[in-house]
């Protein structure tokens, strides 16, 4: 809670060091660090990818499937599929 009386109280001098911030604007400067930041990106991608794999089933199984329905899905499929490599290939290099 913000006391402005404790305030006045404290010397009103500089740090001793210079404080950093809570957050930093840098880019990611290790591998590791890119890695971690792109692992829940890789988590989600691949779940979405299965969930339009068992889409993709479940329409193939139904009498009178929807080829356009299915072609829709199977591009979406890849897309997704292009992204994660690519992602992959940004980690590793």
């Amino acid at each position: 809670m913000y006391n402005p009386q404790l305030l006045s109280t404290m010397p009103n001098r500089p740090l001793d060091k210079p404080s950093l911030p809570c957050h930093t604007y840098t880019a990611l400067n290790s591998k590791t660090e890119g890695k971690m930041a792109l692992a829940p990106h890789l988590a989600e991608l691949s779940e979405k990818h299965r969930s339009l794999e068992r889409q993709i089933e479940e329409e193939l199984s139904r009498p009178g499937a929807n080829d356009l329905e299915i072609s829709k899905l199977k591009k979406e499929k890849l897309r997704i599929k292009d992204e994660m490599t690519k992602l992959k290939s940004q980690t590793t290099h």
